[in-house]
């Protein structure tokens, strides 16, 4: 029960108390660029998911030998990037070859394995010095968070679209980078962290 508690805390405070997309901006312009085509929300967030959970798994399995742990930041960058190319070649592989996969479907795979916010959780992950569990609910809950991002972003532009008062000069782009910019303050707000300048 203690395993599933620890999974379940982790992936509720990476997805909704420390969304990383909206607090930390990793993944905010995929976020926004995903918004306006929702249809491709599914399978970028499987991927992401996906990404997110495996690498976080196996940069804590990493941090268990001692010559890794000795690194300093730029050496747990340098790991932390070769797992995750390793990784996408995997799953490149296996998307391409074996599930024989469409061009449009193994883009995706590239975009959704070098989004910043994949990129993010290993180094979130190893400031916080998560236990594997940890590392899963933290890599689940990042997945679950960029849905709700995009899905939240989604609802903004379509209101922002409705709304006849936004002067002209800041109708599209301007609107939406306002609209994104008041959430990431709410949820700061919810994360309970101040703003550091």
């Amino acid at each position: 029960m203690n395993i599933i508690t620890g999974l379940f805390t982790a992936a509720l405070y990476a997805m909704l108390f420390q969304n990383f997309i909206f607090t930390g901006g990793y993944g905010a312009s995929e976020a926004v660029r995903m918004s306006a085509k929702p249809k491709q929300l599914y399978p970028m967030t499987i991927l992401i998911t996906v990404f997110s959970t495996v690498v976080s798994v196996i940069c804590v399995l990493l941090e268990q030998i001692n010559a890794i742990r000795s690194l300093g930041t730029i050496g747990h960058s340098l790991i932390f990037i070769a797992v995750l190319s390793v990784v996408y070649l995997v799953v490149l592989f296996l998307v391409a070859n074996v599930l024989g996969a469409k061009k449009r479907t193994v883009r995706r795979v590239g975009i959704a394995a070098f989004n910043t916010l994949v990129l993010a959780v290993p180094f979130i992950n190893y400031r916080a010095a998560f236990s594997i569990i940890e590392a899963i609910g933290s890599g689940l809950g990042s997945g679950l968070a960029f849905a709700i991002a995009v899905l939240t972003i989604n609802i903004g532009l379509r209101r922002l679209d409705q709304c006849k008062n936004i002067p002209e000069d800041f109708k599209g782009t301007p609107a939406i980078f306002i609209y994104v910019a008041i959430l990431s303050l709410a949820f700061t707000g919810i994360s309970g962290r101040g703003l550091t300048l």
